[in-house]
């Protein structure tokens, strides 16, 4: 890392310039920021859709995080594969698919289809998220861990957040194509971006990140640290799914509302979490990160439990403001844990576990979630999933304690 780079990130740092100065960066941020909008776009309104084809049960979760099917297995493959033969190609592969899967929901008849194509999308995201995370990793001077990806995760986060809004708007205006259609002209532009400015193999990364390190997934979980991140992604994708999958069924059925408030709940959490994601990113360089993690997910917990008895879209809207600042404390201290494995495991085989433990925790968020709203209603799937939450932060710390105490 030049010394240019880590002034920009010194105690008073200049952002603009930072972004100016670093081009890898600017590029991988600007093109995960264009597909993940696109792609939350169709994200929330996908069970709605699947509902309204007859959808019901386990297949309305599968509308949301079926992707994960196929997620899951790859990121574990495709991390290893890209510490080896480099980030870009899997990539730009990776926004391709995105766009081939918005033609696929476009074209679908049925939910079967539309879920057929939410598997598909999953190959894609397990190309474009762990590369993603692992160029920018290697960019990450020691020490700076926390403010690097905080000001990263803005770019998903940011995606997140004006994806649901805008994906709400054109549902309610045009319709269900229309989104579709704009997923899948977004995703390209992705492909486009990161095709013709992204350097090659390693051109820019310094030289510490040119290690062909790749370290099996079995090896990595005796690691003690990553099963406290392994936990941690685990049950914070398993409350997102299980939100994400059902607040638009909630809001839609019990509180009445369209599309368009539901997109701007969504919207409000992920633009709170992008407001704060640097400055939590620059204080998990400074303080405990596992205290803020453990404070963060057990607050998420909280206004997860909360959710069914917030009765009017403004209460709501109040929720899930807290919940997104202290998703936002938690979030970067386990992006900077992570980055400090990957450089010893390998960046791609880390950051493969790391997003492959989050698709776990969204597939089994809205599976479960799923059978728990056919049996006892949707207000018991926000409540078992803050349970989990709970129970996680008493699991990853206890994990956190024994790398202490082993180190």
């Amino acid at each position: 890392m030049t010394d240019q780079q880590n002034t920009a990130f010194g105690l008073t740092p200049r952002l603009a310039r930072f972004f100016l100065q670093n081009k890898t960066f600017v590029v991988v941020w600007l093109a995960l920021f264009i597909s993940i909008a696109g792609i939350a776009m169709v994200s929330p309104l996908l069970s709605v859709f699947a509902q309204d084809m007859g959808a019901s049960g386990i297949w309305l979760g599968l509308a949301f995080s079926g992707f994960a099917i196929s997620q899951i297995p790859l990121m574990l493959i495709i991390g290893r594969l890209s510490d080896r033969f480099g980030k870009r190609l899997f990539l730009c592969l990776g926004l391709l698919i995105f766009a081939i899967a918005a033609a696929g929901y476009f074209w679908s008849p049925s939910y079967k289809e539309l879920v057929f194509f939410r598997v598909i999308s999953g190959v894609g995201s397990a190309m474009v998220i762990p590369t993603a995370y692992a160029y920018v990793g290697e960019l990450a001077p020691r020490g700076h861990e926390g403010r690097y990806m905080g000001l990263f995760n803005i770019a998903m986060i940011a995606g997140f957040g004006i994806g649901p809004m805008l994906g709400g708007m054109v549902y309610d205006r045009l319709g269900m194509d229309a989104t579709f259609i704009s997923m899948g002209i977004l995703s390209s532009l992705g492909a486009v971006v990161a095709f013709f400015f992204l350097p090659g193999r390693k051109s820019s990364l310094p030289a510490e990140a040119h290690r062909d390190v790749a370290t099996p997934f079995v090896l990595m979980l005796k690691d003690n640290t990553i099963r406290g991140i392994v936990t941690f992604q685990l049950v914070l994708g398993l409350s997102y799914g299980a939100v994400v999958a059902f607040l638009g069924i909630f809001m839609t059925s019990e509180l009445g509302t369209n599309l368009t408030l539901v997109g701007i709940v969504m919207s409000v959490r992920a633009i709170q979490n992008g407001t704060l994601a640097y400055p939590f990113g620059w204080l998990a360089d400074r303080m405990n990160r596992v205290t803020l993690a453990s404070v963060g997910l057990l607050v998420v917990g909280v206004c997860t439990l909360f959710i069914p008895w917030a009765g009017s879209f403004a209460l709501l809207v109040v929720v899930f403001v807290i919940l997104g600042t202290f998703e936002s404390m938690a979030v970067p201290s386990v992006n900077a844990m992570t980055v400090e494995k990957g450089r010893v495991l390998g960046m791609g085989s880390v950051m493969g576990v790391f997003n492959m433990a989050m698709s776990a925790g969204l597939l089994i968020g809205a599976l479960a979630g799923g059978a728990i709203d056919d049996s006892y209603g949707t207000a018991w799937v926000f409540r078992y999933a803050a349970i989990f939450a709970f129970a996680g932060v008493v699991v990853f710390n206890v994990f956190m304690r024994r790398k202490a105490v082993a180190s």
